[in-house]
Order: structure tokens, then C-alpha cells, then sequence
């Protein structure tokens, strides 16, 4: 069977004769003077003396790795220590994963409507998006009958953004147990983003691909969202499936992050410490978001013109407006006349009809004031 990985990554991955006598060295504690050392943390200058000593580790320092898989274990999902890779940001774990598992002109399918990076990802990467839709049927679902008709030779895996931004859909057993068999025996891969996968706003099925067994999986998260801490950069992946593709796809993956070694130590350091205040973090993030979803609620429930999605988690909401003035002329209008802004449907790929998206981040007393001018302006 042809391997799934990519042939930019078919490296020798054996120990050249030097690389294991040093190796049965150090195994034994034999001392040697070293004379190939160049990093100046190891090599006694004084004025470096306070500064921490920098270990690389292709995957991330062990105790930061150990706390990502703590936040799992939360979850009840085991993960180890070496199926964690930290990466700066969670662009740059796409970028390690499809270097990984992608030859250029290969295609992904990514959901329709979502965030527009995956489409920048993808084009940087030298790959072809390709558009899979999320309907919406009193709530937004993955039309999971029409994806098998979306594979063909040069589809090589599928993206999941769980809950999905700005639709704020998580994916269900149902939609999981549809992906697993389509990318499972063909040997695809699934990309789960789930930055947003701590904010549920109502309860209801959601699954994570962390821990998944049945396809070769990546799930993507960072502090961004799990800590809202967006300035510290550090985010991780995880690598889960059959155990014979996970162990291929764990060796090719740590010589790409050997390449890099983009993720600062001191964020590594305070990962542990961070993720101590999590609870809090999100207990204050989250209580801003229902209060908001409410005041949006309450604003609109019985408006004609413009109508409230459903949404499951994340921090954004759709509302969908009954206009034949395009979205970005409506944005346009909101932001002359009543100096709000928000984003237009199209910048999220909706297909049909007017869209408006908004954030649920904003301050109480000014997102309520902004939605108060939204109903004036529909209202007219």
C-alpha cells in the first residue's frame, strides 16, 4: 500500500555510525569533552550566567508536553507525552502537518462556511482547498452524505474546525464515526481545530479527535483561545490513529520540528504555571460570551429582518438577514450610519443570502450599546 505521507519526508531516519556511538556513550555515562558544542547557554559565559540554558527538544520541553496532556487527561482523553508536538502558533502546526502529510497540487477539503485562513494555509502550502458545506437545519450540521462524492485521487485529507468559527458547530459522534470511515480506509488524514473546543455556550454532543483511533489525526489547539493569551505564542498538536501510521507519522513530523525549534523556552517554561489558571480564565471568558449570546438573543428574537443562527460554542454568532442588499453593503452602511462594524457573510464563504458575523468578546456595556444601534438599524 502507497504511503499516506508526504516525499518530501521520506529522510533516512536510521543513526549514522557517529550518532550511535555517541548515543552508546551516553548510555553507559562515559564523559567526553565536547567540541562540536555551539550553544552559547552550555558554554560558561558570564554574562549569559542568569539567562535560562536552552535544551531543544524537537516536540517541546517534557514538562510543558506533560501539561498539554494533563489539560487531555481533564477531558478524559489519554494522551502521552510523545504524541505532543509544541509549535508557536496553531498556523504554524498546519504548515508542520501539511509539509508532513501533502505534496504540492494535492487537495484538502476544509468546511464551507469557516474561517478564511484555511484557504491562505492551503495556498501557502502549494495545496487546493477544496470546499466541503455545513447546512444549517434549525442548527448548523457537516453534511456528511456529500463528502464521500468529494474525495478523489489527489484528496489527501479534511480539516474540521470543532466548533467551527464563526458557525460554532462542534462535531458529533455521528459526523466523527462519518469522517473516520471515509479517511480511514483510504489512509487520509483529519486536521481537528480546536481552539475553540473549552467554550461550549449550551450543552449537547461534541467529540475531539485527540485520542482518535480509527484514522491518522491532528488535533490543533493553543493558549490563544484555551487561555486567551494570544501574545505568548504557543500552541500544540497532537497525533493520534492507527498505532503503526501514528509511530511513522511521529518520526517524520519531529524532523520537521527539529528544523525549526520555533517555540520560545520561557513560554515553554510557564506552560505548566499558565495552565493552573485555566479554570478561571475560562470561567470569566465564558460568562462574557452567554451574557452576550443572551443580550443578542433577547435583541432579535423577534425581529423580521434579521435572524440569530444557533451556534453550540465558540465566540462568534451569524445573523442572518433577510435583505436583498448584498452583506458587504450592509456592512458598509452599518459602519457609515451607525458606526458599527461587524464582518460580512462573504469573508466566512456563506454562499447564499446576507450574512452579518460578530464577536461575543466585546465589553457587556459596549457590545449592548453596538446591538442596540444592529436593532435600529433593522428595525427601520
Amino acid at each position: 500500500m502507497a504511503t499516506p505521507f508526504s516525499r518530501r519526508t521520506d529522510w533516512p531516519t536510521h543513526l549514522n555510525p557517529i550518532a550511535q556511538a555517541l548515543e552508546k556513550k551516553r548510555a553507559a555515562g562515559d564523559s567526553f569533552i565536547d567540541l562540536t558544542d555551539s550553544n552559547p547557554t552550555r558554554c560558561e559565559f558570564v554574562s549569559l550566567k542568569e539567562n535560562p540554558k536552552y535544551s531543544p527538544d524537537p516536540r517541546g520541553l517534557l514538562k510543558a508536553r506533560e501539561s498539554v496532556c494533563r489539560y487531555y487527561a481533564e477531558k478524559k482523553i489519554r494522551v502521552m507525552p510523545e504524541q505532543v508536538f509544541l509549535t508557536a502558533s496553531t498556523s504554524e502546526a498546519y504548515s508542520f502537518i501539511f509539509r508532513l502529510m501533502t505534496d504540492p497540487g494535492d487537495g484538502l477539503l476544509v468546511p464551507r462556511p469557516s474561517y478564511p485562513l484555511l484557504d491562505y494555509l492551503c495556498s501557502l502550502s502549494d495545496l487546493t482547498p477544496r470546499g466541503y458545506p455545513l447546512v444549517y437545519e434549525d442548527r448548523w450540521r457537516i453534511d456528511t452524505q456529500s463528502l464521500g462524492a468529494l474525495f478523489d485521487a489527489k484528496t489527501r485529507g479534511l480539516i474540521v474546525v470543532n466548533p467551527n468559527n464563526p458557525t460554532g458547530n462542534f462535531v458529533k459522534k455521528s459526523e466523527k464515526h462519518a469522517i473516520n470511515a471515509l479517511c480511514g480506509k483510504d489512509r487520509r488524514f483529519v486536521v481537528s481545530d480546536e481552539v475553540f473546543f473549552d467554550f461550549a455556550l449550551r450543552a449537547g454532543d461534541r467529540v475531539s479527535f485527540a485520542g482518535n483511533k480509527e484514522a491518522l489525526s491532528f488535533t490543533v489547539s493553543g493558549i490563544s483561545k484555551v487561555l486567551g493569551l494570544p501574545q505568548m505564542k504557543l500552541s500544540w498538536i497532537v497525533v493520534s490513529g492507527p498505532p503503526s501510521l501514528r509511530k511513522e507519522a511521529l518520526g517524520r513530523l519531529e524532523v520537521i520540528a527539529d528544523t525549526f525549534l520555533s517555540v520560545n523556552t520561557p513560554s515553554q517554561e510557564a506552560l505548566p504555571k499558565w495552565f493552573r489558571s485555566r479554570e478561571r480564565i475560562q470561567r470569566e471568558i465564558l460568562k462574557r460570551l452567554l451574557s452576550n449570546q443572551q443580550c443578542l438573543e433577547k435583541a432579535f428574537e423577534k425581529s423580521k429582518k434579521a435572524c440569530l443562527l444557533k451556534n453550540e460554542g465558540g465566540w462568534h454568532a451569524v445573523l442572518r438577514i433577510d435583505s436583498q442588499k448584498t452583506d458587504e453593503t450592509l456592512t458598509l452602511e452599518l459602519l457609515e450610519k451607525q458606526n458599527v462594524l461587524v464582518h460580512p457573510g462573504y469573508f466566512f464563504d456563506f454562499d447564499q443570502g446576507s450574512f452579518l458575523t460578530l464577536s461575543l468578546l466585546p465589553p457587556p456595556a459596549s457590545f449592548k450599546k453596538g446591538i442596540g444601534r444592529l436593532q435600529d438599524f433593522f428595525s427601520a
